[in-house]
């Protein structure tokens, strides 16, 4: 993709995202097609099914991510590998506060009633769903900058998709974000990842 069409797609996320978190600025309810999934999810449970989710909406958590990021920088560092900590840093970090951030400004109540398991804060946009996304992204770039055969590259990304996608569905499972929080964190998770590369040149 060229970056005039990139620009205009940021652009065009962009506004869905605003129009989306406008909705439900300060509401406790679900707009759209909201209830109607989190409906059919919550019809067919199993606790299997939930065991996964919940592991999956673990390694998506702060309390594994910062250390398991913590980690990976500290081993650039001493491999001098400086732009791979930097990148790991601003993506990571500024996700979790930029995301802290908007949640203040939209004030969503998350669906109460339906959660499986306990959950504080505010919902919009997922959290989970945001930072997994601008960071798998990263991972993904780290891994595949240097690599030439295009087949490679698609794997690692088709592989970062699959994660991004299973950390949204796990958010829904344990019922602890409308859809529309998902779809609001995936949409600013992209453009997180792309501002990052620009802030750091990549």
């Amino acid at each position: 993709m060229n970056n005039k069409r990139h620009y205009i797609l940021i652009i065009i996320l962009l506004g869905l995202f605003i129009t989306m978190g406008l909705m439900v600025r300060d509401s406790t309810e679900g707009i759209l097609f909201d209830v109607a999934i989190l409906e059919a999810i919550h019809d067919n449970q199993s606790p299997l099914i939930f065991n996964i989710m919940n592991f999956i909406s673990f390694i998506g958590s702060y309390k594994f991510l910062i250390p398991a990021v913590g980690f990976v920088i500290i081993i650039s560092i001493i491999n001098k590998r400086y732009f791979i900590s930097k990148f790991l840093l601003v993506n990571t970090l500024g996700s979790f506060i930029f995301n802290f951030l908007l949640k203040q400004i939209f004030n969503r109540t998350r669906p109460l009633e339906l959660f499986l398991v306990e959950q504080g804060g505010l919902s919009y946009p997922s959290g989970h769903s945001m930072v997994v996304m601008s960071m798998y992204l990263a991972i993904a770039y780290l891994i595949t900058k240097e690599e030439r055969n295009p087949r490679k590259k698609r794997r690692v990304y088709i592989i970062a998709s699959i994660l991004i996608l299973l950390m949204g569905i796990s958010r829904l499972y344990l019922g602890v974000h409308w859809p529309t929080d998902v779809i609001g964190g995936f949409i600013m998770g992209y453009i997180f990842y792309n501002v990052s590369r620009v802030m750091m040149r990549a």
